[in-house]
């Protein structure tokens, strides 16, 4: 069995002598013209990787960053909330219950009844601070809104001024001012 697969084929019968060396030629032709194709510079090709490393090492600063401003963003508004919390650190016997959307829940805090009323009003305003709630002052929650709204939870006496339809219907009825739910 010496010889080549081309010999080997044609004494078979599988290929014709012509269909041989169609078959070389074209081996050949591709040979030759991967031998001209142009060959990649070496130092164009070492310019192009220090660039694209460049880029790979700036936006991994720029992610670095914005964690980090973050995290700072973060300990401000930590610092703001336990700087002026008004809320007792010690439940008293007095103490009334008050009643919040977070999400999906209601929570509960107790609350003095002085400090249910400024709720209620409007002057204090409950935030989160990690799953805590600290009670503050409104301009201070206005400072805390800006840096991250999604720290307020409850904030009364900003409504809507565009009246609902049903303003009118349920103006009707009254609602106790004694009411707790």
């Amino acid at each position: 069995m010496a010889g080549s697969l081309r010999d080997q084929l044609v004494k078979a019968g599988l290929a014709t002598n012509h269909q041989a060396r169609k078959a070389e030629r074209q081996s050949r032709a591709e040979k030759q013209a991967r031998r001209h194709e142009p060959t990649v510079d070496p130092k164009s090709a070492a310019r192009q990787h220090i660039a694209q490393k460049a880029e790979h090492d700036r936006a991994l600063a720029r992610a670095r960053n914005e964690k980090a401003a973050a995290k700072a963003q973060r300990a401000e508004i930590k610092q703001i909330i336990l700087q002026n919390d008004q809320r007792a650190s010690a439940t008293r016997d007095d103490d009334v219950a008050y009643n919040f959307v977070h999400g999906k829940k209601i929570k509960k805090i107790h609350v003095p009844r002085a400090q249910r009323d400024q709720l209620s009003a409007g002057t204090l305003v409950i935030v989160n601070n990690d799953g805590r709630y600290h009670l503050v002052s409104r301009p201070v929650a206005d400072q805390i809104s800006a840096r991250d709204p999604k720290r307020i939870m409850v904030a009364h006496g900003k409504q809507s001024a565009a009246p609902s339809p049903d303003d009118d219907h349920y103006a009707k009825f009254v609602v106790p001012d004694d009411l707790d739910w």
